[in-house]
């Protein structure tokens, strides 16, 4: 009890010379009914049922209830913005002020309380948190009636409402709401929402608007949370002058080493509390041989607006090179394998690349078919500049006759593969031709596999983790590893995650047939996916 006693009075003192002024003070006594009202709440997740605030929590809680105006004792801030990576307590932090100012703003009554984020489950987590802290305190139980199935809470003595409110605007205008909180605004399509709750606020003396998230790409200047970002930064700078707005922002240094504990630390205030250090620099490690993982790893625990473009080789080439070997096709023969079919636009090449799983060691063997018509390879090798001819008479590369890839020529083959294998399925592109698909479909079983972010994300992140660990064999193929070597990734603002057949240097539809074969080995085989954040949330 002294030690906390010592930790609050030092913590009160810091925030008092921090904020008083000529025209503001910090509300000392408000600040130890903020503390003792918290200490009376029950944690809904973690190791233990108290709730102990730490210093930047304590911090941040009371400089938006507790920093008031000398001339009239208001509240100073009337809206708040909180950017801060993942799994440092945002949602605790911004379901504790809501539960105070619902149960300890005695002046008020029939106020609404709205919290919306990006989706409703999304919204439905934090009123979760919220729902917890009341239902867990028998006395603040009492003076409320909890519709959980509709995800809202009523006070009965003064009327005040808290409700879930869904991401579609269109009526978020006829709301007069007293507190509104938008969970994860970097996902939000637009600013309609926030535009809308903050405008409806006008009717009351002490509303807040509270943002909480972590940073967007920082590519859509119309994005909310970028604009927010930037109306602080502006602040900061001195460039904007606007007393009712509070920020706090926790980034990493612009273009710092990812393994930079220091860096870490200046981003993820919570560090050894709600994420072990050893976890985050082991993941940071591993992310060094992940291209695509390390943006990833930039936004969410670095907090960092990074461009979503890999501009860079997407595949790490050191790591492919290790998974290639020489693979004689002979020891295969009868094995089953899972395919995926690429077709090129006529000209190009046609990918169509097995994967066959050795269950004894746990590996993916990756055999690729490359496909490029015969009589336009000379016109191609000098406008392209890439030597075709070569790669044909390396087998690398199968010419088939005519000036496009004749699908009937690439049918007869693939039948001599099944044939020498046992091809289980063939992944084909779901918005692919649907005669192609039925011809397929008069031997195989074809899975309609898309193409998007939201199927290839799975299979991306899969692919990287078995490089990583040395579990592909990757049959020796130059053209393919040059597929490999040029494939560019781009992202989508929820950090999903596709290669670019449109801004690669070069044809990547075998490295995409590839894709689409591991998937289905991976699914057939009851092998688990791999999920990077999944991973070091479970660290």
């Amino acid at each position: 009890m002294i030690n906390t006693e010592l930790l609050l009075a030092a913590w009160l003192e810091k925030l008092q010379k921090k904020w008083d002024t000529e025209e503001y003070y910090y509300d000392v006594e408000e600040a130890k009914k903020v503390f003792k009202f918290v200490s009376k709440l029950t944690n809904d997740r973690g190791a233990s049922r108290n709730f102990d605030l730490l210093e930047f929590q304590f911090e941040i809680i009371t400089e938006i209830l507790c920093v008031k105006r000398r001339s009239d004792g208001k509240r100073k801030h009337r809206e708040a913005h909180i950017n801060i990576p993942r799994k440092n307590g945002k949602s605790f932090l911004a379901a504790i002020i809501v539960v105070y100012l619902f149960f300890c703003q005695r002046h008020i009554f029939g106020a609404l309380f709205i919290l919306t984020a990006n989706t409703t489950k999304q919204a439905g987590e934090l009123y979760g948190t919220v729902e917890h802290f009341i239902k867990a305190n028998k006395t603040l139980r009492r003076y409320c009636k909890i519709t959980s199935s509709t995800k809202t809470i009523i006070r009965k003595d003064n009327g005040n409402k808290l409700m879930v409110l869904s991401s579609d605007a269109d009526n978020a205008d006829s709301f007069n709401d007293y507190v509104a909180v938008l969970d994860e605004i970097h996902q939000a399509k637009n600013d309609e929402m926030y535009g809308k709750l903050r405008t409806g606020q006008g009717a009351w003396d002490e509303p807040l608007i509270m943002t909480i998230t972590t940073a967007s790409s920082g590519e859509d200047p119309a994005n909310p949370e970028m604009q927010l970002y930037t109306m602080a930064k502006k602040i900061e700078a001195g460039e904007v002058n606007d007393p009712s707005f509070y920020y706090r922002i926790y980034e990493a240094d612009k273009d710092c080493n990812v393994e930079d504990e220091t860096q870490w630390y200046k981003s993820n205030p919570a560090l050894g509390v709600f994420r072990k250090l050893e976890d985050l620099a082991n993941y940071a490690k591993r992310i060094r041989l992940m291209p695509l993982q390390e943006n990833m790893f930039r936004r969410m625990f670095l907090n960092q607006h990074v461009a979503l473009d890999h501009e860079k080789g997407a595949i790490n080439m050191d790591l492919w090179d290790l998974c290639t070997k020489k693979v004689d096709t002979k020891d295969l023969e009868g094995w089953k394998c899972w395919g995926g079919l690429d077709l090129s636009s006529k000209n190009d090449i046609t990918g169509f690349v097995l994967v066959f799983y050795e269950e004894t060691t746990g590996r993916f063997i990756v055999v690729p078919y490359l496909y490029t018509p015969k009589e336009t390879v000379a016109y191609r090798q000098h406008k392209d500049n890439n030597p075709y001819e070569y790669w044909i008479k390396k087998g690398d590369l199968i010419a088939l006759d005519g000036k496009y890839v004749n699908f009937e020529r690439f049918l007869d083959h693939a039948v001599e593969l099944d044939e020498k294998y046992r091809i289980e399925q063939i992944g084909f592109d779901q918005w692919g031709s649907t005669t192609i698909i039925n011809r397929l479909e008069d031997r195989w079983d074809v899975i309609p596999i898309g193409q998007g972010t939201k199927t290839m994300t799975q299979v991306i992140n899969d692919f990287e983790n078995l490089l990583v660990d040395e579990r592909l064999v990757i049959a020796e193929n130059e053209c393919f590893r040059f597929m490999a070597k040029n494939c560019i990734a781009v992202y989508d603002e929820m950090l999903g995650v596709k290669y670019s057949k449109k801004k690669s240097k070069f044809k990547i539809d075998g490295v995409i047939a590839m894709l689409m074969g591991l998937l289905l080995c991976i699914e057939e085989n009851g092998i688990e996916h791999y999920n990077p954040v999944e991973y070091l949330d479970a660290m």
